[in-house]
């Protein structure tokens, strides 16, 4: 049974427990000696990892434990080291611990539960994107975004990145929810911008569909594929959509690709250029950076700043603010419901000229 959980792992603690370990790397410290780079997880969190080794200990060695961790990557592990923080960050390093990295741990009396990071409520995820899809008043778009949605391999579990944000089971249709309902709050908040609404939820929901081809179920975590770095996952985005090119117009479609292709803005290989494109762009950009900076700032106290690796940014820790930092689980998952349509109107009243049939206060009934 597991006792000890990252959420109560505290700077130059003594660290002895079981965790799942993932992105196992082999790389040369400044002295040009290997070291194995990997994260350790539970239920409550994620931490990064640096094991050295013992004193006594030669190149073949770590390589040895390292062949063993890369080729168990989702398993659970005995990690006994001290935490530590570097530049900010809170990790653990394991020197004389290694020995007990030879095999994984016996999982048969263990809970899945207690190593299975996520703060996401799923099924709740689920169930408010869905509703916002029956919320698309085009017919056509609608069904090319469920079957788009539903179809995709691991949409409501797999993470939204590796590690900066969302990075955790079910991150990716977190994310997605949130981008659309952040996209949906600027549309409701313009005056005299005309959004099509329609096309707002299928570029949020789909903006990071090719996520779905990037990673893969490894034990109780998700590993990169190659196509993750290779390829990236608007790339696979876009080859995924492509099987669904009949279900809509060439318009719509053609509008559709281009807010997937966009949405990282100046960093992408193509500008946002339509208002729909944009809104969409500057939501993902809210929803990511604002859960880098969160997590960046978990082992920050009040008052105190430091440079953030996720966000890449100098962050600060606000005594105004309050935080669950304390117990290391982050968000708490899916909140709240969709923001409804503009007013009375219809909620498709866009500036094609379609009219939606469903608003979004009425799919949540």
């Amino acid at each position: 049974m597991k006792t000890e959980f990252i959420s109560s792992i505290l700077p130059n603690a003594v660290v002895d427990s079981l965790f799942v370990v993932d992105e196992v790397t082999l790389r040369n410290s400044s002295n040009k000696k290997s070291y194995i780079s990997c994260t350790v997880s539970d239920r409550t969190g994620r931490l990064p990892c640096k094991i050295w080794g013992d004193a006594g200990m030669n190149e073949s060695d770590i390589e040895g434990y390292y062949n063993t961790l890369s080729q168990s990557q989702g398993g659970i592990f005995r990690i006994a080291g001290r935490a530590a923080l570097y530049k900010g960050e809170l990790g653990i390093n394991v020197n004389d611990g290694i020995v007990y990295l030879g095999k994984p741990a016996d999982s048969s009396k263990l809970s899945d539960s207690d190593f299975i990071n996520s703060p996401v409520d799923i099924a709740a995820c689920k169930k408010q994107i869905l509703a916002l899809i029956e919320s698309i008043g085009d017919e056509d778009l609608r069904t090319l975004v469920s079957s788009a949605v539903t179809k995709a391999d691991g949409f409501f579990e797999k993470p939204a990145a590796k590690g900066r944000h969302h990075g955790y089971f079910g991150g990716l249709c977190e994310h997605s929810l949130e981008v659309a309902k952040t996209a949906l709050s600027i549309e409701e908040s313009l005056s005299g911008v005309r959004l099509n609404r329609d096309l707002l939820i299928a570029g949020a929901l789909l903006h990071d569909i090719g996520k779905c081809q990037s990673f893969e179920k490894k034990g109780l975590s998700y590993a990169a594929l190659p196509e993750y770095s290779l390829l990236g996952h608007t790339a696979t985005g876009m080859m995924y959509l492509s099987r669904y090119r009949t279900f809509t117009d060439e318009e719509t479609f053609r509008e559709l690709l281009h807010i997937v292709q966009s949405h990282h803005g100046e960093h992408g290989e193509t500008l946002p250029q339509t208002q729909e494109a944009w809104t969409v762009h500057f939501a993902d950009t809210i929803s990511a950076k604002l859960h880098e900076v969160d997590e960046d700032l978990k082992s920050v106290k009040p008052g105190e700043s430091v440079k953030g690796w996720r966000s890449d940014s100098f962050v600060y820790r606000s005594p105004l603010t309050q935080s669950d930092a304390a117990d290391g689980t982050g968000n708490t998952g899916a909140k709240g419901t969709a923001p409804p349509a503009k007013g009375n109107k219809e909620s498709g009243n866009d500036r094609d000229g379609k009219k939606s049939q469903r608003s979004i206060t009425d799919s949540f009934r």
